[in-house]
Parts: C-alpha cells; structure tokens; sequence
C-alpha cells in the first residue's frame, strides 16, 4: 500500500495517474474536482482542483512530473501546473 485513506471525493472516481517520478497520484471524479495525493506525506496535505469540470472528470494524465492533464463532461481539456509543498 502507499497511500491510503484517500477519503476526500464526494462522489465516484473515474479516472487516476501517477506522475513519472511514482511521487504523486492524481484522481478525477464524478464530484467535478481534481486530487493531488504526494505519496511521501500525508493524505490531508493532498492538493484540490475544485470545479476543474462541470458534470466531472473523466480524464487524467501527467505530462511531466509537475503537469496534469485533465478532460471532462464538459468537453474540455486542460493542463494544470503543479506545486507540492
């Protein structure tokens, strides 16, 4: 197990990436938001992307070990710049 406790979605998860490095997990659900899980800390430091696409995410992938991609029921696509702490 490396990471556990991964309770902060309201809704189903469709969609998970892990960055290159294996130093983060990103999840996309029903719940319309975006979680950022650094695997060395925490799951309360996790990151939130809250409203990163109406009707939910259903797409995820890393570009580069700082970089997530996401798609949703919007029709969108996006790219989001990450900053762990």
């Amino acid at each position: 197990v490396k990471l556990k406790n991964m309770l902060y979605h309201t809704a189903r998860i469709n969609c998970l990436a892990w960055s290159p490095d294996s130093s983060m997990v990103a999840t996309g659900s029903l719940d319309t938001c975006i979680i950022i899980y650094e695997i060395d800390k925490p799951a309360s430091s996790r990151m939130t992307i809250k409203g990163a696409h109406l009707g939910g995410v259903y797409g995820l992938a890393f570009t580069d070990d700082r970089s997530v991609v996401s798609s949703g029921e919007d029709a969108c696509v996006r790219v989001w710049k990450v900053n762990p702490q």
